[in-house]
């Protein structure tokens, strides 16, 4: 049996049912009880082994069902016309102009009566009973509140007769009836077009090649096909409810709550489960222009077939493999994750791509992790510099060296990836050497055709200069600069990432210090001097610096003068050893200062102060002595 089931308290209320069903051509209803209170829950569980998927109830059957099994509840619900009947029959009860009615009931049982104050002259307070707690006890209670009549079931009323309260018992002209079963029918035919929709669903996804998961609104899931089971190692039953990120911890459940939400379109991410590396995309589901859910596609990633053993080894012993993984930055670091997103999708691509940053840690390790965060990670990974080379020594490099039988890095990275940095110096005929090797993919060293290869390396160009300004100035190619633009990836100096610097400045002063054993504490004044310092050696010049600030103090609290001096000493005075600033005229003067940020920082505070001294100095979180003192040395 698969229908409704309809649970009533009193004939009158049966009778109406069985008149409904006679009455209906199409009546899902399939059971249809008189049951006392005591007998409500196994007669429920009863009809449910039998198929029965909904109720519909009144009061307190209603509540047992819901509290008791996961089926559907559909209430009975009295109308303010069955209530207003009560209430006039309840009127006629005392003879006094206004009187106090107590309205008890179980759950969703009553309609709004908030205004029949004032429609029908009385006094209505509506009572709430729980089916675990002592509802007796609450009717026996409300005696005090000075009721003159009490509506409520057959129970309620026995309760209002041992406090000799008048009572009149529920009763309803069947309209409360009509809209519940109506609401059962309605919703039996929306199950059913759910199932039927399901069992389409189900058969299109089991016909997929690729992992599918079907989310709801909140994110948890609701059904998966068998390539995902087969993906998980477990059975869709186990894990419907479930939050996805439960199983894929390298899932980010804000961009999945992003796309439920509708702030951004999809979302897809390269990730590995249990030893499988998986391609995942999270799309809404949109209806009506509402996000009723979402769509997570896991499409299992083929990586290029590893070379062998030998090959294998070779590369690993002359330092041709990728060790960073986008894992060693860390989630603290806020300024590179948009970067890290980014270059993860470019990973996805086997096309040359242009990487503008300085050199340092970020751009190793974003460069490795492109490697191995695609297609390309069991290949190998090599990286050569163009700058400090002549152009001899930049074509050999890149493309061999017939007499040495060096075949070149392009030839050594196939099926890997070259990063080539300082793509800016290299010279405008090896900019056409290297333009016709990407798109023809073939290399001749001594140019004749007979020493012609064929290569597939995936090419990742670094710089640190504008090539688009390059460009414009005929000293870097067109056809090159658009080639590797296309795939273009900026990692920000540390300077624009003040999230960044605090944190990295935390994690420095903190290693340092258990390196060396020591304890220092950063005054207000020099903490704010370092995350507002231009650090334009990057993550290296940071990390230098908190060594040699650790390894020097002679105090346990180091302060802004301190740190201001250190600072002097390593980076704003960089004298020689004949007393003269090195690159700069003898005895210094503004030209000579010109490009120190300090003195940079400290004129455009004073501008921003009005050349108030004192509220310059607080700004800069430094002593009005020190900003004297370096306003002298600056000649300000």
């Amino acid at each position: 049996m698969s229908g409704i089931a309809v649970f009533v308290p009193d004939r009158e209320m049966h009778l109406h049912v069985e008149n409904h069903i006679k009455a209906s051509e199409e009546s899902r209803i399939e059971l249809l009880k008189l049951v006392p209170t005591e007998d409500v829950l196994g007669e429920a569980q009863t009809a449910i082994d039998q198929g029965t998927n909904i109720f519909i109830a009144r009061g307190r059957h209603a509540e047992i069902i819901r509290k008791n099994t996961n089926a559907q509840v559909i209430d009975i619900v009295m109308t303010a016309q069955e209530l207003g009947l009560l209430v006039q029959k309840a009127k006629g009860l005392i003879d006094r102009p206004r009187i106090t009615i107590g309205l008890f009931g179980w759950g969703n049982m009553f309609c709004d009566t908030s205004h029949f104050d004032q429609l029908f002259g009385v006094t209505l307070q509506r009572y709430t009973l729980d089916i675990d707690g002592e509802w007796r006890n609450m009717i026996l209670d409300a005696a005090g509140d000075q009721l003159d009549v009490i509506i409520g079931s057959k129970s309620v009323i026995d309760c209002a007769n041992q406090i000799d309260i008048p009572g009149i018992r529920l009763s309803g002209t069947g309209e409360s009836l009509d809209i519940a079963l109506k609401a059962g029918e309605a919703l039996y035919r929306r199950m059913e077009m759910e199932k039927h929709n399901h069992a389409q669903f189900s058969t299109v996804l089991d016909s997929s090649s690729n992992g599918i998961l079907k989310l709801s609104p909140n994110g948890k899931i609701l059904i998966m096909n068998r390539i995902m089971e087969d993906i998980l190692g477990q059975k869709s039953d186990a894990l419907v409810g479930m939050p996805v990120d439960r199983f894929f911890t390298e899932i980010r459940a804000d961009k999945v709550a992003a796309v439920l939400e509708g702030t951004i379109d999809n979302y897809s991410l390269l990730l590995t489960y249990k030893g499988q590396e998986l391609v995942l995309i999270v799309e809404p589901i949109v209806v009506d222009g509402n996000i009723s859910g979402a769509i997570m596609t896991f499409n299992r990633l083929h990586r290029r077939k590893a070379t062998d053993r030998s090959v294998r080894d070779k590369h690993f012993t002359n330092g041709h493999v990728a060790q960073a993984t986008f894992d060693v930055i860390s989630k603290n670091m806020k300024g590179l994750q948009k970067v890290i997103e980014l270059a993860q999708l470019y990973a996805f691509s086997s096309s040359p791509m242009l990487v503008e940053a300085l050199s340092g840690p970020e751009l190793e390790t974003i460069t490795q992790g492109i490697h191995n965060y695609g297609m390309r990670k069991n290949g190998p990974f090599l990286a050569v510099n163009m700058a400090g080379m002549t152009e001899d020594q930049q074509f050999k490099s890149l493309f061999g060296n017939p007499q040495t039988k060096d075949p070149g890095a392009l030839l050594s990275a196939d099926d890997g990836t070259l990063v080539i940095q300082s793509i800016d110096k290299l010279s405008l005929p090896l900019q056409y050497n290297l333009i016709k090797a990407i798109r023809s993919k073939r290399i001749s060293p001594d140019n004749t055709p007979s020493s012609a290869k064929m290569f597939d390396t995936r090419i990742i160009a670094c710089t640190s200069k504008n090539l688009g300004e390059l460009r414009k100035n005929f000293l870097f190619r067109s056809d090159l600069y658009f080639t590797l633009n296309s795939l273009r990836l900026r990692i920000p100096n540390l300077k624009d990432r003040p999230e960044d610097v605090e944190h990295l400045l935390d994690t420095y002063f903190r290693q340092y210090m258990k390196q060396y054993s020591r304890y220092h504490v950063l005054s207000a004044g020099a903490r704010k001097v370092l995350l507002e310092y231009p650090w334009e050696g990057n993550s290296i010049q940071l990390q230098s610096f908190c060594e040699r600030m650790v390894l020097t103090a002679q105090r346990r609290t180091l302060t802004d003068d301190y740190v201001l001096s250190l600072l002097e000493e390593l980076y704003e005075s960089s004298f020689t050893l004949y007393g003269s600033p090195a690159g700069s005229p003898e005895g210094g003067g503004a030209g000579a200062a010109a490009s120190d940020p300090l003195q940079e920082l400290i004129h455009r505070t004073l501008k921003k102060n009005g050349g108030n001294r004192k509220l310059t100095a607080q700004e800069l979180g430094m002593s009005t002595t020190t900003l004297w003192r370096k306003m002298k040395k600056y000649g300000m």
